[in-house]
């Protein structure tokens, strides 16, 4: 029997390569449409790429504000925000990560927003430091593996991620990352 709770990719040069991004795009979308109490979001490494091809204005009923362009990250983790979902972002405090961060948090501020949002960073990047675990974790789905949620992570490099709908995989995942949401508040 085919277990389909849990699917695995492998994306390389010549395999699979709009796998990621095609499920990712799949992942929000049903997101924006149901959205979940929470999303869990684990990368040491975070960037503002575009998840939702809106070209062909195929997700404009998810949010009538988009016109017909790429939706990037921050914009899809805003309108889950302004539709109550709790969102916790683990990463690191570095440079490259600091636009994708003050864009969140000054659209969840200026949305009202910001109470929904809990951004956890390790300012001296003790947790961080070692950390390479990557995830996105919402109530019904989580995505694990090696893949950071960068442009590169989801389109260039050669990554293994495991998506999962099994609801104790869900929980225990969930659980596992606990202590990194909490590093801000030790």
């Amino acid at each position: 029997m085919i277990n389909t709770t849990e699917r695995i990719i492998r994306r390389t040069q010549n395999r699979s390569k709009h796998a990621v991004a095609d499920l990712l795009e799949m992942l929000f979308a049903m997101e924006l449409a149901m959205p979940s109490k929470r999303l869990l979001i684990i990368s040491p490494w975070i960037s503002d790429l575009p998840v939702l091809d809106n070209r062909n204005g195929a997700f404009s009923q998810l949010e009538t504000r988009w016109g017909a362009t790429q939706i990037r990250f921050t914009e899809v983790l805003r309108t889950l925000l302004q539709r109550g979902v709790k969102i916790s972002l683990a990463t690191r405090t570095t440079t490259r990560n600091e636009d994708f961060i003050s864009r969140l948090l000054s659209t969840s501020e200026m949305d009202g927003t910001l109470d929904n949002l809990n951004v956890s960073q390790d300012e001296n990047n003790f947790l961080f430091e070692k950390e390479h675990s990557k995830g996105l974790i919402s109530d019904t789905w989580a995505l694990i593996g090696s893949m950071n949620f960068t442009y590169s992570g989801v389109e260039i490099n050669g990554e293994l991620v495991t998506f999962k709908t099994d609801p104790n995989s869900i929980g225990q995942l969930a659980a596992a990352f606990t202590d990194l949401f909490e590093a801000e508040n030790e």
